[in-house]
């Protein structure tokens, strides 16, 4: 590695009060965390395109499946 990236590394990590092992570590965990959060996906398939949504909260889309189920009464 050039001496210049190790020296950014080592200054990164004394920023952070930490040494460049430490920091490194540090750097490695937050990387795997990210890797190991779980996507979310959309569950029900069924409903893929039956609502037009636009970042609509939970309850919103609560209200118009509501309203869809009486509507098929």
């Amino acid at each position: 590695m050039a001496s210049k990236k190790v020296a950014a590394i080592d200054r990164k990590a004394a920023d952070s009060g930490l040494d460049r092992t430490k920091y490194l570590l540090r750097l490695v965990d937050e990387d795997l965390r990210e890797i190991s959060k779980p996507k979310r996906r959309f569950a029900s398939a069924h409903l893929l395109g039956k609502f037009q949504s636009k970042g609509s909260t939970n309850t919103a889309v609560r209200a118009a499946l509501k309203s869809q189920s009486e509507e098929d009464c």
